[in-house]
């Protein structure tokens, strides 16, 4: 995912082509970023309603 969407931003942009940079690099790292964050989000929610992993 990153070094995938890394090397398009940075081709767009070495190749001065902005649209390439924004559409297929930065624009899809954002995506995946986003969708990382959700499920990280939503491991947590399930790990603090089941109280896995908390030891006392």
């Amino acid at each position: 995912m990153f070094l995938e969407h890394r090397m398009r931003a940075f081709q767009g942009s070495f190749h001065a082509n902005p649209d390439y940079a924004l559409w297929y690099g930065w624009s899809e790292m954002r995506r995946d970023l986003t969708e990382i964050e959700e499920m990280a989000a939503e491991l947590r929610r399930l790990q603090e309603a089941t109280g896995a992993g908390m030891r006392e």
